[in-house]
């Protein structure tokens, strides 16, 4: 029997899950390959779990990985690559953590490479960062925390000429559709629904699933099904305590919910880096909106250089403007909120803009310290990694979420899901 991978997962889990081992040959299953960051791993879930609804199969879950992101490959080489991430061997590294996942300097050992590379990544189920109740009673599921490459037959019998592949050769190769003739955008091919609904095979394996508009909805009953599933992907603090007490504490500092505005300036990775000009160009054209606002008199250079009792405020249920006139409904100046992945902001240079003309630029880096919050001791017991440190964007986008309005970067996942989080928390 294949041993399964560290991840983190609880008995608790198991609750809702399909009656029996899995191993009956009436049980059909889908399964598909996660890649990128978490946001491109939650789209790639919820576009999973409309299909596998649709088809009347069972969703083989993979855990999401936290940490180093996963680049797309194709379908052959992404599945080898997550079996060659495994860590069922590496226990011993353990041993070079201490209690709360970081590195044992006292340890007085060498760090083996494999271990050191190990500790940038961590697994979790799904059910560490979202409530699934509601997704398990609608949709069949059952987990798989391992691509060894026998587990599928040990488990559930699933064997090699009893699958049907769908593999890509392209990130947006193919997608679903639920009726012919529609313009097929981004995508190199559709693959109709009706056809997979057909197939005997007791597994569809597929590769990629990430991307908006990967699986068609053109009914009623389908677009309702995806307002359902993606609902069920809002941070709570019945799940996440540890980060609502931060963010809550911070969004408090701020003044409240809806007391400030937000911005998610997304310039530290991948294409975001290397375009940061023009994607930071089209932010402040989205943000030249409040220019009237800011008043002549106000000092700018953000709080660093303003006082920060002129930038925060104890908690109010004051907007920071009014929807209909446009003009400030608080004594302070306008306080923005800039959620972003660059380590130093304020000396970022395609960010200079914002700080030189908002008179009240805030930055997680002026209100956090992760080695004294709750986050830091947050670990997966399975590998020792603390976890809490991939935390940190979602603090950023939670507080970000919480604005009265606010503007994302354009191409970024990340951007959308905070505006999404906003449409749940705010309006």
């Amino acid at each position: 029997m294949s041993s399964e991978d560290l991840v983190y997962a609880k008995e608790e889990d198991n609750y809702l899950l399909p009656h029996g081992d899995g191993r009956d040959p009436q049980e059909k299953y889908m399964s598909y390959i996660p890649h990128s960051g978490f946001h491109n791993q939650r789209i790639a879930l919820t576009n999973a779990l409309m299909l596998a609804y649709r088809l009347n199969r069972t969703l083989l879950v993979p855990p999401v990985v936290l940490g180093n992101p996963i680049h797309w490959r194709k379908y052959d080489s992404l599945e080898s690559f997550h079996r060659k991430s495994t860590k069922t061997h590496l226990g011993h590294c353990q041993g070079f953590l201490d209690q709360f996942g970081h590195l044992n300097t006292n340890s007085g050992d060498e760090v083996p490479l494999e271990c050191r590379s190990s500790f940038r990544y961590t697994s979790l189920r799904w059910d560490r960062l979202f409530n699934m109740t509601s997704v398990k009673e609608r949709v069949r599921i059952r987990y798989r925390d391992t691509y060894a490459r026998t587990w599928l037959q040990d488990k559930y019998g699933l064997s090699k000429d009893d699958t049907y592949a769908v593999k890509d050769e392209l990130l947006y190769d193919y997608r679903i559709a639920d009726k012919e003739d529609v313009p097929i955008g981004k995508y190199q091919r559709d693959i109709l629904l009706s056809d997979l609904q057909q197939r005997p095979e007791r597994l569809i394996s597929f590769g990629s699933l990430f991307g908006h508009g990967r699986v068609m909805t053109s009914t009623k009953e389908s677009k309702e099904l995806q307002v359902f599933i993606m609902k069920q992907f809002v941070f709570s603090p019945s799940v996440l305590p540890e980060l609502f007490t931060e963010a809550n504490r911070i969004i408090a500092q701020l003044g409240g919910p809806q007391t400030y505005i937000s911005v998610h300036a997304r310039v530290g990775d991948s294409i975001f880096e290397r375009y940061s000009d023009r994607v930071m160009a089209k932010l402040w054209s989205d943000l030249r909106k409040y220019l009237p606002l800011i008043k002549s008199s106000q000092t700018p250079g953000g709080v660093a250089d303003a006082p920060a009792n002129a930038c925060f405020q104890s908690p109010n249920s004051t907007l920071a403007v009014d929807p209909r006139s446009r003009r400030l409904l608080q004594d302070r100046p306008l306080v923005l909120f800039m959620a972003t992945d660059a380590p130093h902001p304020r000396q970022h240079p395609t960010l200079q803009r914002f700080f030189s003309t908002f008179p009240c630029v805030v930055t997680l880096n002026d209100m956090y310290d992760f080695p004294s919050s709750s986050l830091a001791t947050m670990v997966n017991p399975s590998d020792g990694v603390n976890f809490g440190q991939f935390f940190v964007p979602f603090l950023d986008g939670i507080v970000a979420g919480h604005a009265q309005e606010f503007t994302g970067s354009m191409w970024s996942t990340f951007s959308s899901y905070i505006r999404f989080l906003h449409t749940q928390f705010v309006e």
